[in-house]
């Protein structure tokens, strides 16, 4: 089914001409007599608690296309004795109002850009909830494909009008956020390998040496076919002074190039393997960084793919 933003977009300037989606237009206290049209997504939201509205975390690889389903309840204490007509529309009003509260609240932190139009379709713009049922579920697909990787997208979907019960100020909102992961991304086992710091005034025995069994490291997508890594001492506490550290791998080699965006000096030793292995989803490598006396190395670091990261 070809993309129907151009529907959307009739249905949400109606919108804006009867009211510039005043949210309080919607914002009804049922006082116990009427029952609340809402969206009911059973995951628990990934907003930061006091957001003027939910957001739901999709995940997904890099497919052709993939769709998700997004649950809308009729609760109360009346019964649903007719069809509920309701009426959506993709809303970035919303999620321009969701990211200044971010900014302006919360630093900044978990903003979104609106879903360019050539990444999703989304056709449920009138639905029906039937009579003696409670719920309906809509749907839209998006296309991984087509995602750039380096950002952040979201889909705000609002229930704009129904037939029957109020409309929740907070809730009739969902802010679908699609999380594109590459080949790459996941949790991974540190199967092999050392770190040494302070090499050329004595290692560091407390930080440095082989890695303890049990850790693990988080591989999270940049790109296509860069994750970031957070880099770790010896007994699973943080290193500093290397943010942004990434692995870059060329997809007709294998080889891993790392670097770091916050610490130039960070680079592949020479003359050492760097490497992801697809077959056994392994990856081993080699990197220091700093000058000496205080240069950190980490030598024939393995980690092993263990679980998808959540």
């Amino acid at each position: 089914m070809k993309n129907n933003f151009l529907k959307i977009s009739v249905a949400f300037l109606a919108i804006v001409l009867t009211g510039c989606l005043d949210d309080a237009k919607y914002a009804m206290d049922p006082s116990g007599t009427e029952n609340i049209i809402e969206f009911s997504d059973a995951s628990i939201p990934s907003n930061p608690a006091g957001a003027i509205y939910p957001v739901y975390t999709n995940t997904t690889e890099i497919v052709p296309s993939i769709s998700f389903e997004v649950p809308i309840s009729y609760s109360g204490p009346n019964k649903n004795n007719a069809d509920i007509q309701l009426t959506l529309a993709v809303d970035p009003i919303a999620l321009q109002a969701y990211n200044q509260q971010m900014s302006d609240e919360f630093s900044g932190q978990g903003t979104y850009e609106l879903m360019p139009s050539n990444y999703f379709t989304f056709d449920d713009v009138s639905v029906t909830i039937p009579k003696g049922q409670t719920k309906v579920n809509i749907s839209f697909t998006v296309y991984p494909v087509n995602f750039d990787l380096t950002k952040n997208f979201a889909l705000p979907i609002r229930i704009v009008s129904s037939s029957d019960g109020a409309l929740s100020a907070h809730w009739s909102v969902a802010i679908q956020a699609v999380v594109v992961k590459n080949q790459y991304d996941g949790v991974y086992s540190i199967t092999g390998g050392s770190i040494t710091r302070n090499s050329g005034s004595g290692p560091d025995l407390v930080l440095g040496g082989n890695y303890v069994d049990g850790l693990t490291m988080e591989l999270a997508t940049i790109n296509g076919n860069t994750v970031g890594i957070d880099p770790l001492w010896k007994d699973g506490s943080g290193v500093g002074g290397v943010t942004g550290t990434r692995f870059v791998i060329d997809a007709a080699t294998n080889n891993v190039t790392v670097s770091s965006t916050g610490n130039a000096t960070l680079k592949n030793t020479p003359a050492t393997i760097n490497k992801y292995d697809p077959a056994t989803k392994e990856f081993t490598v080699s990197f220091d960084w700093g000058a000496a006396p205080n240069t950190r190395i980490v030598s024939g670091l393995k980690l092993k793919f263990l679980k998808a990261r959540s």
